[in-house]
């Protein structure tokens, strides 16, 4: 029975929630119900942690998050295991986003000792000869943060690095079908030094807590990752705060004429199954040249009959179950949806629970809803196309946000891809599954990979102040 952290202190509720393996449908363990009544408790303390974390150095906050990095890679083989067993992930994927989750955290402990001020110039100005001033930059208070079960810990550290090093205390809402890591995290995070009041993590229901948290006036900002129907519902809730969202894109991969088909099928075969297909970059849809399209089919068919279903801690295992059997049946559903409307499988198609087995479809009809938008489940839809305008035509028509591959030996069609194709990213001869993360504020996406980019979040993380001096009197 694992309890909510709630600014230091171990808080039970009066129900608890299962969190089963989807592996096995068994419990792994039980988790604090939390609601309301628990928002306002951590609220309450995080505004007493903000002021402590205020007060923190950057240097103490680069220790805090350079101490949690290092406490991450030393229980990096208990925390890829527990992440298994809570989202049914392979355990080498596992693994993968323990080490991208300290890896997040150093990123922030470096940003830490690079703080960045803007000069004004007021003598700009007419009347401005005599003044000197500057933006500087100050925490924002409280910040809550709420997260999709399909990389619980990346996400997490995602959220929680910049907060802390911009000075802010938070407040995590995992998801209800993985909230384990997250909550051992938290312990981690208190050993590594963060003040208690500063960090909480509430478990349970979305239309509770999370809810709860967005719409709580004393929370200055929202982070969230998640569905686009309920991201899109947030700033109802929230009102005036500052708001981040991750909702759901599309991977997607381009086969010019002149790529290879073998190579183009081994990066379709495991970016489009990679954590059974629940991740943002996983490959959904793939446009092919006429020429090498039945090439890439066929080199693609003998690639998916080699995947194995089973045992997600076991290393052979390559395709992995859905989160949950809800997930499984909503897969299914599309899927026999889209085949009612024209669309004709040639690989899986079918559920075997906990598994949906790896599919692949051919004319998906473009009005489907497995066309439109983000199955999160192991289903490739191939596509032929002719010309590059004919398929610009066909991925511009997407409402939702595109994260595409193109394999090109031709450098001029891939500019013109590249420059014409409306995505949030493009990668010429390479995965679209890099952990770019975008975030969407409204019209704006971001992109986070490197150094200079943590920079940033943390900046939005935190508010600008102006400090400026105007004439001074000499005595």
């Amino acid at each position: 029975m694992q309890k909510m952290l709630i600014g230091g202190h171990l808080v039970g509720a009066d129900e608890w929630l299962e969190v089963l393996n989807p592996y096995t449908g068994e419990p792994v363990d039980h988790v604090a119900r939390g609601g309301a009544t628990h928002v306002d408790q951590a609220v309450a303390l995080a505004r007493h942690g903000a002021e402590k974390m205020r007060e923190l150095s950057l240097s103490q906050r680069a220790s805090i998050l350079k101490h949690v990095a290092g406490l991450i890679r030393q229980e990096r083989q208990s925390l890829a295991t527990l992440l298994t067993l809570e989202t049914g992930k392979l355990i080498g994927e596992s693994r993968i986003e323990v080490e991208r989750a300290a890896m997040v955290f150093d990123l922030a402990a470096e940003a830490c000792h690079h703080p960045r001020a803007t000069q004004f110039p007021p003598e700009s100005f007419t009347d401005g000869a005599s003044r000197f001033g500057f933006w500087a930059r100050e925490p924002m208070g409280v910040v809550a943060s709420i997260l999709a079960f399909n990389l619980p810990l990346a996400h997490a550290a995602q959220k929680t690095a910049p907060a802390i090093a911009a000075g802010n205390a938070i407040i995590l809402k995992p998801s209800t079908e993985a909230p384990l890591t997250v909550l051992r995290l938290g312990l981690l995070l208190y050993r590594a030094g963060m003040p208690p009041e500063a960090l909480s993590i509430l478990t349970g229901r979305g239309e509770e807590v999370g809810h709860a948290l967005a719409a709580h006036p004393l929370i200055q900002a929202i982070t969230f990752t998640g569905s686009r129907e309920v991201g899109l519902s947030l700033p109802v809730q929230a009102g005036a705060k500052r708001i981040e969202m991750e909702l759901d894109t599309i991977g997607a991969l381009v086969a010019a004429e002149t790529a290879d088909p073998e190579h183009a099928a081994e990066i379709i075969a495991c970016c489009g199954f990679m954590m059974a297909g629940q991740s943002p970059t996983s490959i959904q849809h793939v446009w092919a040249h006429v020429r090498i399209f039945d090439a890439l089919r066929d080199a693609l068919l003998k690639r998916v009959a080699e995947l194995r279903c089973g045992d997600p801690m076991d290393e052979q295992t390559s395709l992995p179950p859905l989160i949950h059997p809800r997930a499984l049946e909503r897969v299914e559903r599309w899927v026999q949806e889209a085949m009612q409307q024209g669309a004709k499988p040639i690989a899986g198609a079918k559920a075997e629970p906990p598994f949906y087995l790896p599919s692949v479809l051919l004319e998906t009809p473009a009005h489907s809803k497995l066309y439109n938008e983000a199955v999160f489940g192991p289903v490739v839809l191939l596509h032929v196309y002719e010309s590059p305008a004919e398929l610009l035509q066909q991925i511009n028509r997407f409402a939702i946000g595109l994260r595409i591959a193109v394999y090109t030996r031709d450098i001029a069609e891939a500019f013109e891809l590249a420059r014409h194709a409306r995505a949030l990213s493009v990668h010429v001869n390479d995965s679209p599954a890099l952990p770019i993360d975008p975030v969407i504020r409204g019209d704006m996406q971001e992109h986070h990979m490197c150094f200079e980019d943590m920079l940033e979040r943390i900046e939005r993380l935190s508010q600008t102040k102006y400090i400026g001096f105007g004439r001074m009197a000499l005595f």
